[in-house]
């Protein structure tokens, strides 16, 4: 693959992913929708308000789109990818598109129904030496993006997690 850095630590540096996307066209990482479907059409109504995390150039969202999931909010913290993925689906209403570090979500008075995840935060927790015993700044950031939560002291190592609305 052509897109590849010489050093995974690479993924976690915006830079890195906007030279990606003024070149590349559409990845899907771990596969593509059709890998997916039967997982979604079993647990996510077309109805459902869903949060794609690090959308990425992938067809996801225009798929689903296509299957009828019509209230998708896609984030990515690539400008590059934002501006080419919401101009190739200006045609889509319901489906947004939006700057962000999913380490700093910004929905004030939003929730969504469903938060979706493909591979983002493998790519955040480059510099962790195990996926499966990480730093507690890394569980509070993890739990934060799939809960839409906020951390402050006590649980997680040193962190606890509060609603938003605390």
């Amino acid at each position: 693959m052509d897109f590849m850095p010489d050093d995974n630590s690479q993924y976690k540096h915006v830079d890195y992913w906007d030279e990606r996307y003024k070149k590349e066209l559409c990845y899907d990482w771990l596969g593509d929708f059709s890998k997916f479907q039967h997982l979604l059409d079993t647990h996510v109504k077309k109805e459902d308000s869903i949060l794609i995390l690090g959308c990425g150039n992938s067809s996801m969202s225009g798929d689903m789109y296509i299957a009828g999931y019509r209230s998708i909010t896609n984030i990515d913290y690539s400008s590059v990818c934002i501006s080419t993925m919401g101009a190739r689906y200006s045609d889509c209403p319901g489906m947004t598109w939006h700057q962000m570090d999913v380490r700093q979500l910004r929905f004030p008075g939003t929730s969504f129904d469903v938060i979706l995840e493909k591979a983002t935060l493998d790519a955040i927790m480059v510099d962790e030496k195990s996926p499966w015993e990480v730093s507690p700044e890394t569980a509070c950031f993890v739990h934060q993006a799939l809960s839409e939560k906020t951390c402050t002291d006590t649980e997680y190592g040193q962190k606890k997690v509060l609603e938003k609305d605390q």
